[in-house]
C-alpha cells in the first residue's frame, strides 16, 4: 500500500487563527511531554543526589571534629591509665593486704603496745568492684605517745589504711607510766583477687563394647 502524502491544499485552507491554535497545542504536547518523561525524573534524581551529598557532608564535618578531639582523647587516657596506676600502687591485692595487717599487729607489739584483741571482720566488696575492705577490731594497751605514734606509723604508709572507730579508756599508771585502752577499727583497702579458674574436667570416654 502507498503512503498517503498529507494535504496541504487542505492544511492552506486552515485559517491563521486555527493554524496558530494547532501550533499551541502541538507545541505544549512537546514541553508536557518533555517535563514529564525527561525533565521530572532528572528533577528526582538530582534531589536524591542532593540529600546523599548533605548526609556525607555531616559525615565529614562530624569525623572532621572527632579527628580534631583525637589528640585530647588520646591525652585524657594517657593520664587516666597513669592515675590508674597510681592508684593500683596504694591497692594491694588481697593477699598482700592480708599480710599488711599481721605486720601491723607485729609493729604495735614492736613499739611497745600490748596487743589484748585482733579480730578479723568480714571482707566487704565495694559496689564499684574495684576494691574491697578487710577489717579487723583491735584492741590495745600503752602509753598516750606510743599510741600516737603507731597511727602515726599507720597513716605514713603507701598503702590504704584506714583507722575509725577509736575509743581511748581512762588511763591508768602501769610500772610508773601512765597506759591507756584503746579499741579501734582498722581496714585495709586491697584490689580484688580474680575469681578462682574451676579445673577443667577430663572429657569421658564412652565405655569400650
Amino acid at each position: 500500500m502507498a503512503m498517503q502524502l498529507p494535504n496541504i491544499a487542505a492544511f492552506k485552507a486552515v485559517p491563521t487563527n486555527q493554524k496558530i491554535a494547532l501550533l499551541v497545542l502541538l507545541l505544549g504536547g512537546i514541553g508536557a511531554g518533555f517535563y514529564y518523561l525527561v525533565e521530572d525524573p532528572q528533577q528526582q534524581v538530582i534531589q536524591t543526589l542532593r540529600t546523599e551529598v548533605e548526609k556525607l557532608d555531616k559525615e565529614i564535618n562530624t569525623n572532621k571534629e572527632k579527628v580534631k578531639n583525637l589528640a585530647a582523647l588520646k591525652q585524657l587516657n594517657a593520664e587516666l591509665e597513669m592515675q590508674l596506676a597510681k592508684n593500683q600502687e596504694h591497692l594491694p591485692p588481697e593477699s598482700e593486704a592480708a599480710t599488711l595487717l599481721k605486720q601491723l599487729s607485729d609493729l604495735g607489739t614492736r613499739i611497745g603496745l600490748s596487743l589484748k584483741i585482733w579480730r578479723p571482720g568480714s571482707r566487704q566488696e565495694d559496689a564499684s568492684k574495684l576494691f574491697v575492705k578487710l577489717p579487723a577490731d583491735v584492741e590495745m594497751t600503752g602509753g598516750y605517745h606510743t599510741l600516737a605514734l603507731f597511727f602515726d606509723r599507720i597513716s605514713k604508709l603507701p598503702r590504704i589504711i584506714n583507722v575509725s572507730k577509736i575509743k581511748m579508756g581512762a588511763g591508768r599508771v602501769e610500772r610508773d607510766r601512765v597506759s591507756v585502752q584503746a579499741t579501734f577499727q582498722i581496714t585495709a583497702f586491697a584490689s580484688p583477687s580474680a575469681p578462682a579458674t574451676p579445673p577443667a574436667t577430663a572429657a569421658t570416654k564412652p565405655p569400650a563394647k
